[in-house]
């Protein structure tokens, strides 16, 4: 009996690893890879459904992408299965390659030769360029048959606003749609962000490069990362802040900063509460205990253990001086001090002494 049930163990655990390996390469494919020169494939349970073993590999279009390995152009479908290579078709009355010798050019509707067949592959015409592939390393070609950039890189991007990233080993650099090299491929990574503007990585660090490709911020952030308002900054366990384009509004100078709130920053250091307005200037010094969130422009502070009240320009309207302060009706704040209970209004003018053990607005 026990051997029985130990066989139906293992033939169950068989059949789950099985089910599970094909999941894993059934799943469609997610996103490409790239390492050491070579493009792969994962899905979204991060599998490898194609191993980083190719020179080139296109976007997917219609559960196609095409492939480059050794010289040789194929195809892969969603399974990352091989099949032979055909040229993605090209819009009607528009230029389409044709083949020789087994390698490709270009003519347009009237059978105009545009560039003779030299390249191992040409993608579809996207904006009036198509990706060239020769020899392990991609180029760029315009739909009237001019070379904008020779196959020199390993990987061209997506152009956004006439720019795209291109990849040469394991840097990346940008060029634009004339084929002009705008940033050599000396960085590790090339974010686009708002304003046309870039987040690099080089050496491990982070920077931003301007619209014209120049470090407005040289590369030192541990880490940029994206927030409500902008982008945070790391650096030697301290916090700022860079706007949605990038720019500069404050260097990492705090423990914490949150997100913007009624055009303010509330922020820490060491263990103190204080404000930046929306450019990133400090208004108010980190000396309070705690500030609350505002509210009608308001907010509760807290000092030496009591609270007080600030509007939006850091200014205080209720000194720190009771033990709590809570909103009330007509715009009011009922105040306690002691065992005691008063009234100030929303501009920090003491209406009712705290002298009552109950107040109640009707």
């Amino acid at each position: 009996m026990r051997k029985t049930v130990f066989t139906t163990v293992i033939v169950f655990l068989c059949l789950s690893c099985n089910l599970f390996a094909q999941s894993q390469k059934d799943a469609k494919p997610w996103a490409r890879i790239y390492l050491s020169g070579k493009f792969g494939i994962i899905n979204q349970n991060g599998f490898e459904t194609v191993k980083p073993e190719y020179d080139m590999l296109s976007d997917f279009n219609k559960n196609k992408a095409n492939v480059a390995k050794d010289g040789e152009i194929a195809s892969l479908n969603n399974l990352g299965q091989k099949m032979p290579y055909a040229p993605e078709n090209q819009d009607k009355g528009k230029v389409r390659p044709f083949s020789e010798d087994e390698k490709w050019g270009l003519k347009n509707d009237k059978e105009v030769v545009l560039c003779q067949p030299k390249y191992q592959y040409i993608s579809k015409f996207d904006g009036g360029k198509a990706r060239t592939f020769l020899n392990g390393k991609m180029g760029l070609i315009s739909d009237k048959g001019i070379e904008l950039i020779p196959p020199t890189y390993n990987y061209i991007s997506d152009f956004e606003k006439g720019k795209a990233v291109v990849y040469k080993d394991s840097t990346c650099g940008l060029v634009d749609e004339k084929g002009v090299e705008l940033v050599a491929p000396v960085y590790e990574e090339i974010e686009k962000i708002k304003s046309d503007h870039y987040l690099i990585l080089k050496n491990g660090v982070w920077g931003v490069l301007d619209e014209n490709g120049h470090e407005m911020i040289a590369p030192q952030y541990a880490a940029i990362f994206k927030c409500k308002d902008g982008y945070k900054t790391l650096k030697d366990g301290k916090t700022g802040l860079l706007s949605d384009e990038g720019k500069l509004m404050c260097e990492p100078a705090y423990d914490a900063i949150f997100n913007q709130e009624d055009n303010l920053f509330i922020v820490v250091r060491n263990s103190a509460y204080g404000l930046l307005n929306k450019k990133g200037k400090e208004i108010v010094k980190p000396t309070y205990q705690f500030i609350d969130k505002f509210d009608d422009s308001r907010a509760f502070v807290l000092k030496d253990g009591l609270w007080g009240m600030i509007n939006n320009d850091g200014v205080e309207l209720i000194s720190p001086q009771f033990n709590a302060i809570e909103k009330t009706k007509d715009n009011c704040y009922k105040v306690y001090k002691d065992t005691k209970q008063g009234i100030v209004s929303k501009d920090g003018v003491v209406l009712v002494e705290p002298k009552y053990h109950a107040i109640d607005i009707f």
